[in-house]
């Protein structure tokens, strides 16, 4: 499954015709590079602070995501794939 956003991202992003909703890509780029700070992941999805924020509110209510403090860092918001998520995935 992960194979079949990467090509739509690739087309959206050579195309510059928004296919994914930004929750579908925050959850492609964890599953790519692994649990990633709130800010990283805005700078992929190029939203706006606010609407990332609701991105990731949206997210996380539904049960798609999980969120952590960092240990070095206690600004910074870790976000990651719950398990009930990634048992959809075959990684």
């Amino acid at each position: 499954m992960i194979d079949e956003i990467t090509k739509i991202f690739n087309f959206q992003n050579s195309t510059k015709i928004r296919c994914l909703h930004n929750e579908v890509i925050i959850i492609k780029e964890i599953l790519e590079n692994g649990p990633l700070p709130s800010l990283d992941l805005m700078k992929k999805t190029g939203r706006s602070i606010s609407g990332h924020n609701q991105d990731l509110k949206r997210l996380l209510d539904i049960g798609a995501l999980n969120m952590r403090i960092s240990e070095c860092d206690k600004r910074k918001r870790i976000y990651d794939i719950s398990e009930n998520l990634m048992d959809k995935f075959s990684i």
